[in-house]
């Protein structure tokens, strides 16, 4: 009955939830937990050594440290992070490293945990959302490109709006661009430079056909020079003009 009992694990439940950002060198020294302590990384580039293993955590990257386990940060460009700390089994089926998907599913589920506040049960719902999330990461990583790939797409979704440049993009990722492109042509048979011009008009679209508002402040949202800018891109992208796709919203 025991083995049975233990088999199955115990449920897990929130001790604690927040935000940590550190600047470049702010590092976070060695410390264990009597609980999980799980963390997202939301932008930054660290070190982690966990246990006997070592780390290097990119936007995206999920580190998931057992009870009593030594484990610490070194920040090598600066950091933030969500972090939960997770009262669960020992041997709980979670992965010790994964990472989140184009669609930053994780991101969002973390993100919900520590903006939760007021509805204990509401914490607990969310909880067991990621637990699953995080049981079916167990399988197979993906390959180093994969990774790779998912942790560019993800900073395309966040820096649209800048203009960010693909050697820049290539720097934090601690790549050549060279290695980004050869990667993006294994994973996706296309550019990084083609991956990120796609975003821009995406987000716009989405303004364009659930919103109201004006195309100003859409070009102002995602990033185009001017209305006149936005709605050459759109019309370059879909064939038609903006206000082809607005008509639906009457």
């Amino acid at each position: 009955m025991q083995k049975a009992t233990e088999v199955m694990h115990k449920s897990p439940r929130l001790l604690g939830a927040g935000v940590h950002t550190a600047g470049p060198g702010k590092d976070y020294p060695l410390h264990a937990h009597t609980s999980w302590e799980l963390v997202y990384y939301v932008h930054g580039r660290i070190t982690c050594p966990v246990g006997d293993e070592t780390y290097d955590a990119t936007p995206g990257t999920v580190l998931l440290t057992p009870p009593n386990t030594w484990h610490a940060e070194q920040s090598r460009t600066g950091y933030a992070n969500r972090f939960l700390l997770v009262d669960a089994s020992s041997n709980h089926p979670w992965p010790r490293r994964c990472y989140d998907d184009t669609d930053h599913t994780l991101r969002r589920v973390f993100d919900a945990v520590v903006r939760e506040t007021d509805s204990d049960e509401l914490r607990a719902i969310l909880l067991a959302e990621l637990d699953l999330r995080l049981r079916r990461a167990a399988t197979p990583p993906p390959s180093p490109a994969e990774q790779l790939v998912a942790q560019a797409e993800q900073l395309f979704e966040e820096r649209f709006a800048e203009h960010p440049r693909i050697a820049d993009i290539a720097v934090d990722l601690g790549i050549s661009p060279s290695g980004l492109r050869a990667a993006f042509a294994r994973v996706r048979r296309t550019s990084p430079q083609a991956a990120l011009q796609a975003v821009r008009p995406r987000h716009a679209l989405a303004h364009i056909r659930n919103s109201t508002l004006p195309l100003q402040a859409i070009a102002d949202l995602t990033g185009y020079h001017s209305v006149s800018h936005l709605s050459r891109h759109i019309k370059s992208t879909t064939g038609t003009p903006p206000g082809t796709h607005r008509a639906a919203l009457g």
